[in-house]
């Protein structure tokens, strides 16, 4: 039985890790797209199999004979990016502030309610023995 669950579980985690696994590779691949067009907007021929470092800086040095040239031609190839990563972080903050508010309201505000309840009557307990109390000793 204990063998069972523990096999489910695995299982799942298994699931899981190759979920995650296909989505990271994904992303690898939409990354080094968007890598290699960059270099290409900035006068990189990334055409070949693969690239060699120094071949990829001189033609970033021959593209860009300038570092103004080369600001230039960065700040024109990464505008797309950065224009998304600006609106995935607004994105992500907003879900991550509706996803606070309902767990706040599913799970936190319901047992802040119950402390409330609980120490109100408490409370009103102590009071009334308070008084109790009082009315005894001004007897």
């Amino acid at each position: 039985m204990i063998q069972d669950k523990v096999k489910v579980q695995l299982d799942q985690l298994k699931k899981q890790s190759e979920k995650l696994q296909a989505e990271l590779s994904k992303g690898l691949e939409v990354a080094k797209l968007e890598g290699q067009r960059i270099l290409h907007e900035m006068g990189v021929d990334t055409s070949a199999e693969k690239i060699d470092l120094q071949e990829l800086v001189e033609e970033l040095r021959q593209a860009n004979p300038t570092v103004r040239d080369f600001l230039r031609n960065l700040n024109v190839a990464t505008y797309d990016n950065r224009f998304r990563l600006n609106w995935n972080a607004t994105m992500i903050s907003a879900y991550a502030k509706q996803q606070a508010e309902k767990t706040y309201a599913k799970d936190v505000k319901p047992k802040l309610a119950e402390v409330r309840d609980t120490v109100t009557a408490q409370l009103r307990e102590v009071q009334a023995k308070t008084q109790e109390l009082r009315s005894k000793l001004t007897a």
